[in-house]
């Protein structure tokens, strides 16, 4: 989580002076990304972004089933009505803003879908991207070529900002995945649009005068419901550039705008020129293997593999003991959550779950999870603590979320170990083949036929030869017009 030099918006008339000199935020990153094209991109970017595609679907289509996303399906379907765009995991087809909100909600609730790290900023990408990119596509019926390249230029978007933000806007409160994320989608939908290097930075401009979102919803179903309004409201800003609307060049440097508002002035321009030059798709981003918060993930995987190697009874293990970082102990708030929102933020769940059923997956992200006599127990034996020496700046630069588990057992043997790079982060990445298996997880979970699974994973491993995004995301048979 490296700091850096950067400058304030605080009304020095010099400075303000050598600002307006500088090309705007918006306008710098929309020239960038209409002049984007996928043919020009090097391999691994293009096979990076398809990774995201997969499991983003996957995990959508699984969350899809929870209560959050149905509830919200059915808001959608309500205010909404009936239109040409898929809420993945279901039968509806409705407009196409009110997909992008009912998929980012989806994508997001079982809090399994990717992270990326940039610069300290940790924040969500392809949960906000990909809903809003897939539902302009759909709207437009566009080709597989056009939705990846418009989920590229998205993601890059996001990222660059997050990177310029520095952890600073995060630490100061805001969930960067909310505020980031809705000016990512609306690059990324402007693009599918076909937009513009004017309406482009339009559109960027309004999601950010308009981007939001509070880390005090931690825990509460406003979490995931947030990550289908940034997707909406994205979406929504291209249409409203498309249509001739204006917005603000300078939203991010006024002194109103979103820097001094957001991050008391702080941003790094070098964020801007490495667009391009630097990948964080392929450098940066963090598949999950538990549908918890990323902060749990290391604890999680050294557990397991404490209790693997050492030949534990995890039914006889009488103490876990957490150690973790300041980032991970202001993220993992509730020591006994009381619903399964969370329980998505807490260590005693996760290792409890461990503990107490051997795996923790999809099926134990559900209230009446809690209320078992067996995970109850297990908590009980579970501490998290923050340890001094992890917030050392030479472990956070490589290991942001790092943990140190000790485990001690009923016969009284003690077992310690620290991991730093758990599996699915950019330095211990999962293989193409894991990727695939966890999403045939996924959509097992809402009853796909093996058939439909094997067809549309296919088909996102080539998403440049199709033809039709809507017979891509979700089979043949299920493609029939509303």
């Amino acid at each position: 989580m490296k700091m850096f030099g950067v400058g304030r918006f605080e009304g020095n008339p010099t400075s303000e002076r050598h600002r307006m000199n500088e090309s705007p935020i918006a306008n710098t990153l929309a020239d960038w990304a209409t002049a984007f094209s996928v043919e020009n991109v090097r391999n691994n970017v293009r096979h990076a972004a398809k990774r995201c595609i997969i499991d983003t679907i996957g995990v959508t289509v699984a969350g899809s089933r929870l209560p959050t996303p149905a509830r919200v399906c059915a808001h959608v379907t309500e205010q909404y009505g009936v239109g040409l765009c898929t809420v993945l995991g279901t039968q509806v087809r409705t407009s196409a803003t009110g997909a992008a909100l009912a998929n980012g909600t989806a994508a997001h609730v079982l809090d399994m879908d990717d992270t990326c790290y940039t610069g300290g900023c940790m924040l969500h990408g392809s949960a906000i991207v990909l809903p809003a990119t897939l539902a302009a596509s759909e709207r437009c019926s566009r080709a597989g070529a056009n939705l990846l390249e418009a989920f590229i230029v998205g993601s890059e978007v996001e990222f660059a900002l997050g990177w310029g933000l520095t952890d600073s806007h995060y630490l100061k409160g805001w969930w960067a995945t909310g505020t980031l994320g809705a000016i990512g989608a609306a690059a990324g939908a402007a693009k599918l649009l076909g937009l513009g290097a004017r309406e482009m930075a339009t559109a960027i401009g309004l999601a950010a005068i308009q981007a939001n979102g509070m880390i005090a919803m931690l825990g509460y179903d406003a979490k995931p419901i947030l990550a289908g309004q940034a997707a909406r409201l994205g979406l929504e800003s291209a249409l409203l550039a498309m249509q001739g609307n204006t917005a603000p060049a300078r939203a991010f440097e006024d002194r109103r705008g979103f820097l001094n508002l957001m991050n008391e002035g702080e941003f790094n321009r070098t964020s801007l020129s490495d667009l391009g030059r630097v990948w964080r798709l392929v450098d940066g981003v963090a598949v999950k293997r538990a549908p918890v918060c990323s902060a749990a993930q290391a604890a999680i995987e050294l557990t397991e593999s404490l209790i693997r190697q050492n030949g534990l009874d995890r039914t006889q293990v009488s103490r876990v003991r957490c150690e973790v970082p300041h980032i991970v102990a202001i993220s993992l708030i509730f020591d006994r959550p009381r619903n399964a929102p969370e329980a998505q933020f807490s260590m005693t769940f996760a290792i409890g779950c461990i503990l107490a059923f051997g795996r923790l997956g999809p099926e134990q992200i559900y209230d009446e999870v809690l209320g078992q006599e067996a995970l109850k127990n297990a908590m009980a034996k579970v501490e998290m603590v923050e340890a001094d020496d992890l917030n050392a700046p030479e472990i956070l630069e490589r290991n942001p979320e790092c943990a140190r588990v000790t485990i001690k057992a009923a016969d009284g043997g003690t077992f310690t170990g620290f991991l730093g790079t758990p599996l699915g982060t950019p330095a211990n990445p999962f293989s193409d083949q894991q990727i695939s298996d966890k999403f045939r997880d996924c959509v097992s979970t809402a009853g796909w036929t093996k058939e439909k699974c094997e067809t549309v994973l296919l088909g996102l491993w080539n998403i440049e030869s199709a033809h039709s995004v809507t017979r891509l995301v979700c089979g043949d048979a299920d493609c029939t017009t509303p």
